[in-house]
């Protein structure tokens, strides 16, 4: 491969990327092999990375769009966000100095998440309350809990809800249905 790749380098007619021809010769070894093995490079790793460990640097909110305004839809439990005060509902209007209008949600959360212990400014907007607040925001190791939630109804039915699958999914899972048979669960 190394060969090939210094011979194309050398005899080309027009100058080459040698890391884009490195990426495709990579993907093309993946070719043959099953369709669930994938080369995986920058944010598509970085995303691999959260659901594999379960943890981010970032302040800990989960965002969407509502009405093309960049929204919090919820603060996890015991973030930076959570505890600063951030609440659902709260429009993030401002992310350091750069302005989330017309942003994506992919741009956003880059722009969110990054080194740990490194602090990002939010400005938002909270209708509740019609004022801007800012939001100074160390960035920390956000472990996200894909089992939010758990409880046993009147009937003695048990309840767990997986949001998504990640390392820590089977193991909140166990603990909870633990938790829902300390409750005297029938069902």
């Amino acid at each position: 491969f190394e060969e090939a790749l210094k011979k194309v380098s050398i005899n080309y007619v027009d100058s080459v990327n040698e890391s884009e021809l490195i990426k495709a010769g990579i993907k093309g070894m993946m070719k043959p092999l099953d369709p669930y093995t994938k080369f995986l490079s920058g944010s598509s790793k970085d995303r691999l990375d959260m659901l594999r460990t379960g943890k981010y640097g970032g302040v800990g909110i989960q965002i969407g769009l509502r009405r093309d305004t960049l929204t919090v839809l919820t603060p996890f439990e015991d973030s930076p966000a959570y505890t600063e005060g951030i609440h659902s509902g709260d429009q993030i209007i401002m992310i350091d100095s750069v302005e989330t209008k017309g942003m994506t949600l992919k741009d956003a959360s880059s722009l969110i998440k990054g080194e740990l212990g490194s602090v990002v400014k939010l400005t938002v907007f909270r209708p509740a309350e019609r004022k801007k607040i800012t939001f100074d925001l160390t960035r920390e190791n956000i472990t996200v809990k894909h089992v939010p939630y758990w409880g046993v109804d009147d009937a003695g039915i048990g309840y767990i809800r997986i949001t998504k699958f990640s390392k820590n999914t089977a193991k909140d899972f166990s603990k909870a249905l633990n938790d829902l048979k300390d409750q005297e669960m029938t069902g």
